[in-house]
């Protein structure tokens, strides 16, 4: 399992780092609005008392919490943390933070821990093409798309704002994040910068056999600093953005328990850069968007033990992409509208390493879609995209062009008031191989096909009661996918020499419900459930011959599901957070020894607050991750930090 971690050194991946949200002090208590709920009916959805109820380590573990997402962590602190929906891969989703795409096309999957938490004040999740029009065509047409606002990134009337919070924890964990905002009715300006430290060294349980191993995480160290600005202007109908982000990383690399390196000896540092701006109107009939984001990514990996001829690894990778795009959304009248979307992706990788690839990527993407309202009561969303690669390697043999074709369909109806909706849409979309998947060293396959994934679902939810005190509601979807060349990594000589393959076909099966209840019991009491289970069978069904035809795909578990009850009185709060999931294969071929055990992990948070003189506020959060001390593991041999405590001060002005 270590050569996982191998495979994927090329993100930058970093230790989970401990955070709380970001949030006025005056939205502390929970808001039982309607339209709260309406959002969490079309899309899955946190909001910001759920985020800062949850104390989130990074972005991972907040969505985690929605239904049909199966998260990969290896290791916990200093480990890689990735996403899939719905059993696709994690390179089926696009990550969207203010309206910019998070992306990294070396290795076509974003790193979930390096997305801090303590500024996301809202989550949505979508498999529908619902969340925005407004987004970059290349996450609208994505298998799944998850969607981050920010508070320094987005406009208010609040005047001058300031948030710092401090954090200390287990493992030696020490964090800190500021910042400060200035927003009116025509101005943003704001300034923010994060910093997190911690050893590591968190024991850890495992079992071989009949030997239970009790042993401390070792070269897991992590550091890392982020800093940023964003400045913007509104009009009467219009705004313009224009930021800066950078995130620096240092950190060991630690290995699967199994082949462990106590020697401390793998290191990775890495940096990022991003510069994006946007531009938006908005008016009766007309909405229309213009955005860039220029982005430079690099990465040192030192590995002096590694067995070569070259006596160890250095290897220092740019990668380096630049994103535009524009799109329009036409309303002819009040049932009519039509959105149009254009965009393209340049991206290249440099290595110093004479013998890597030079590969140079233009990815062009267009959208043409149609929506039909009737009688306000039915809806009908028409969508055809196009894609084409242009592929280029300036040292070695390049991968094949490529052009698709996807459409979508959806149709909807709200009925009862608007208390009762249903929806069923149906999806193609297609994924390139990475850079990594087709040019890296001993494992890059220039004839790999691209992923193709036709997706079905049908859905509906329901306000069984809504009242100013009490309201339920409920959420079911049924779905499934059929995918076509999905890519796999496939060990050959050893375990620093895989190949890179295509499954021919997958079939996803899937259903997931969610429960959520606000009660107000009294005028200072109130209280939150919030339940949600999912079912993926995600199954290979290439050929009848092979040993996995049937099998559940590798670390895609059949189920899972999450309960968190919120108790909130006067300024006291507390959160009972848990999540479980069930177990699953480390590889195709489901066999005993393949098995990776389930688990589940319970999180008890409790803060108080205090309300002083001219909007100012002070809160402090103490929180118990894995409560009852569980030894589990997401991907196997990668152990997950047992019972662990974290002390949150904040303090917020306005």
């Amino acid at each position: 399992m270590r050569l996982v971690i191998i495979s994927c050194l090329w993100i930058g991946s970093h230790c989970i780092g401990q955070k709380s949200t970001i949030q006025e002090m005056k939205e502390v208590v929970i808001s039982y609005s309607l339209d709260t709920i309406l959002s969490s009916n079309e899309w899955e959805s946190l909001d910001s008392d759920d985020i800062q109820g949850l104390q989130a380590n990074d972005a991972g573990d907040l969505i985690q919490k929605l239904t049909s997402t199966s998260i990969k962590s290896y290791g916990g602190l200093g480990g890689l943390k990735t996403v899939s929906s719905r059993g696709l891969g994690a390179s089926h989703s696009a990550i969207v933070a203010d309206g910019f795409s998070i992306q990294n096309t070396q290795n076509g999957q974003v790193n979930l821990g390096q997305i801090h938490a303590d500024n996301i004040q809202q989550i949505i999740g979508g498999t529908n093409q619902s969340v925005s029009l407004m987004l970059p065509i290349s996450a609208q047409v994505s298998g799944s798309q998850f969607s981050m606002e920010t508070f320094e990134n987005h406009f208010g009337n609040n005047g001058l704002q300031f948030r710092i919070i401090g954090k200390q924890g287990s493992f030696n964990q020490l964090g800190s994040y500021g910042t400060m905002k200035y927003s009116n009715k025509k101005f943003l300006m704001s300034a923010h910068g994060s910093y997190r430290k911690t050893n590591g060294s968190y024991p850890y349980t495992i079992q071989n056999g009949s030997q239970t191993i009790e042993d401390f995480r070792l070269n897991n160290d992590y550091e890392d600093h982020t800093w940023g600005f964003t400045s913007g202007f509104k009009g009467r109908r219009s705004f313009f953005r224009l930021g800066f982000l950078q995130k620096n990383f240092d950190q060991g690399v630690p290995g699967a328990v199994i082949l462990y390196n106590s020697s401390a000896d793998e290191r990775l540092t890495s940096s990022d850069n991003s510069i994006f701006g946007d531009y938006t109107t908005k008016g009766n009939s007309t909405n229309f968007r213009a955005f860039f984001k220029l982005n430079e990514n690099q990465l040192h990996y030192r590995d002096p033990n590694f067995l070569n001829t070259d006596g160890g690894i250095s290897d220092m990778y740019k990668n380096r992409s630049l994103q535009v795009g524009a799109n329009l959304v036409k309303k002819f009248h009040d049932q009519f509208k039509v959105n149009l979307g254009l965009e393209q992706i340049q991206s290249q990788l440099t290595v110093d390493n004479p013998n890597f690839a030079r590969p140079i990527r233009a990815h062009h993407y267009g959208l043409i879609g149609a929506d039909y309202e009737f009688a306000n009561k039915m809806n009908l969303k028409l969508e055809i995209s196009s894609q084409f690669i242009n592929e280029n390697n300036l040292n070695g043999m390049s991968a094949i062009n490529r052009f698709r074709l996807n459409p979508f369909v959806k149709w909807s109806s709200k009925e009862y008031n608007f208390k009762f909706i249903q929806e069923f849409w149906y999806r193609s979309s297609f994924r390139m191989p990475s850079f990594n998947e087709l040019y890296y060293n001993n494992i890059g396959n220039t004839s790999l096909l691209p992923e193709d994934a036709h997706q079905i679902n049908y859905g509906w939810s329901i306000y069984p009661i809504h009242s100013k005190n009490y309201q339920l509601f409920v959420r079911q979807n049924f779905y499934t996918n059929f995918v076509s060349n999905k890519i796999v990594a496939i060990p050959t000589k050893n375990l620093f020499i895989w190949s890179m393959q295509n499954v021919e076909n997958a079939r996803i099966l899937g259903t997931d419900i969610k429960i959520g209840s606000h009660w107000n019991i009294s005028k200072n009491i109130k209280t939150k459930i919030d339940v949600n289970y999912s079912y993926q069978s995600a199954v290979d069904i290439s050929e009848k011959s092979s040993p996995t035809y049937g099998d559940q795909i590798a670390y895609i578990p059949l189920h899972t599901g999450n309960v968190d009850l919120s108790v909130i009185y006067k300024s006291i709060g507390i959160r009972f957070s848990n999540y479980a999931l069930s177990s699953r294969y480390a590889l195709n071929e489901n066999i005993e020894e393949n098995k990776v055990n389930g688990f589940i992990i319970s999180t008890l948070s409790t803060y108080y607050t205090w309300n002083t003189k001219q909007s100012h506020s002070i809160t402090l959060r103490f929180t118990i991750k894995n409560l009852l001390n569980e030894s589990y593991a997401f991907v196997r041999s990668f152990m997950m930090p047992q019972r662990n405590y974290l002390i949150v001060l904040k303090y917020a002005f306005n």
